[in-house]
């Protein structure tokens, strides 16, 4: 799964980077997004693409006017499984967007306190666009989730799951709410091992009300997993 990641750069930088237009009263970047916290996402409207706000945490439409607290939501879906599934099959088949980000965040359970790390592009200057979908819920704004896949040998020593990264040439089809759905399903693999890097962080990333660009900056421990 993909419970926490970095999207701490700009709103004009992620417009720039993703050729979107940015809504206004976008909220401020995070390096320690939590679920549930209001993040920016790319959407297609018409023919241009929008930077939007939105809760990280997917509530179908029928769950709309349900303010009770801790009402169900999901922070990230299974592709395999999401084309078939009563709350995300319909957005998957006509409301995608990219969840833009620095890194996101994967903890080494074997050790005491966990250690996490952040996994980024590999390209020096780059961001990852996670695949999502999303949903209106009428007057209460838009919800995401995060689609997931099975890892790539990088990350399979830390987790059986990571999120789905789109290559730069699949952005206009995983936007496009008309594109071919094989198309949209062939999008949804692991991204290549090459394309992305690993690194430990502080543990500061464990707490949720940490922030700051310091949580992304490479730490010295000890080798664990093979990871270090």
């Amino acid at each position: 799964m993909c419970g926490r990641f970095s999207q701490g750069e700009p709103s004009h930088r992620i417009s720039d980077y993703f050729g979107a237009y940015p809504d206004d009263d976008l909220p401020d970047g995070l390096y320690n997004v939590p679920p549930t916290e209001t993040i920016r996402m790319v959407v297609q409207r018409e023919d241009e693409r929008r930077l939007v706000a939105a809760q990280w945490g997917f509530r179908p439409f029928w769950a709309a006017g349900d303010r009770r607290p801790g009402a169900k939501s999901w922070i990230n879906a299974r592709s395999e499984t999401a084309w078939d599934s009563s709350v995300f099959g319909r957005s998957l088949r006509g409301r995608r967007c990219i969840v833009p980000a620095d890194a996101f965040y994967e903890w080494d359970r074997t050790t005491s306190p966990r250690q996490p790390y952040a996994i980024g592009p590999a390209a020096e200057g780059g961001m990852l666009a996670l695949a999502g979908i999303w949903t209106p819920l009428h007057d209460e704004g838009l919800t995401a989730a995060i689609l997931t896949t099975a890892p790539n040998e990088l990350l399979a020593p830390i987790h059986d799951r990571m999120p789905v990264i789109l290559d730069a040439d699949g952005w206009e089809a995983w936007l496009d709410p008309d594109a071919d759905l094989g198309l949209v399903a062939a999008l949804m693999r692991p991204a290549p091992a090459d394309q992305v890097r690993m690194w430990p962080v502080s543990t500061a990333v464990n707490r949720v009300a940490s922030d700051g660009p310091d949580l992304l900056r490479p730490v010295e421990t000890a080798p664990t997993l093979g990871l270090a």
